[in-house]
């Protein structure tokens, strides 16, 4: 009786870790925002990425560079349907808003690099537009194209959080194996 137990938990519990791996991972992403210039344009701004399916928490701020702090689950949004949300966000002041992210590659200006990374970016640039910010630091501003959303679809749509970790971070062949940082803002309080 005893042993027979003692099965029945070792399989239970293996088939609930196998359930805990098979969840959904959700990330909290910092998007800066544009255009927010009151109290009003922040509950606008959270209001809108709050309906995005597959979005848990948003919290914005209204600081010099205002963010949103958004939690999500990546494999049911994508970073660029964040950002979307945020330009479909009613405007207040007669100028849309617009979602960035701040992007740090260190090795940027060492050797062939740059222009690799140049060359990805290319690749994406119907999904977002880079900016760069300081070249020796390997600094950019991604400023995200407008994305028209299939609502047939149930998969992440335009540029996701993975593609541009696994394209930058992944060694050769799949990606470019360097280090990236996306800027990442703390909720005061």
């Amino acid at each position: 009786m005893k042993s027979t137990r003692l099965v029945l938990t070792a399989f239970s519990f293996a088939v609930s870790s196998l359930c805990a791996a098979d969840k959904p991972r959700p990330i909290t992403q910092t998007f800066y925002v544009s255009g927010v210039e009151c109290g009003s344009c922040v509950y606008m701004v959270q209001q809108a990425v709050s309906a995005v399916k597959g979005v848990s928490e948003v919290t914005v701020v209204q600081v010099v560079d205002n963010y949103a702090n958004v939690t999500f689950d990546p494999k049911v949004v994508s970073i660029h349907q964040i950002a979307q949300a945020v330009t479909d966000a009613a405007p207040l002041h007669g100028i849309p808003y617009q979602a960035t992210l701040k992007l740090f590659i260190p090795d940027y200006a060492k050797e062939n690099n740059s222009r690799k990374v140049d060359a990805l970016f290319s690749k994406w640039k119907s999904w977002v537009k880079i900016k760069t910010a300081d070249r020796a630091s390997g600094e950019f501003i991604l400023r995200f194209q407008p994305l028209t959303i299939d609502a047939r679809m149930t998969d992440p749509q335009g540029l996701r959080h993975e593609d541009l970790f696994q394209a930058l971070q992944s060694p050769s062949p799949q990606g470019l194996g360097l280090k990236i940082r996306i800027a990442e803002e703390k909720v005061d309080g």
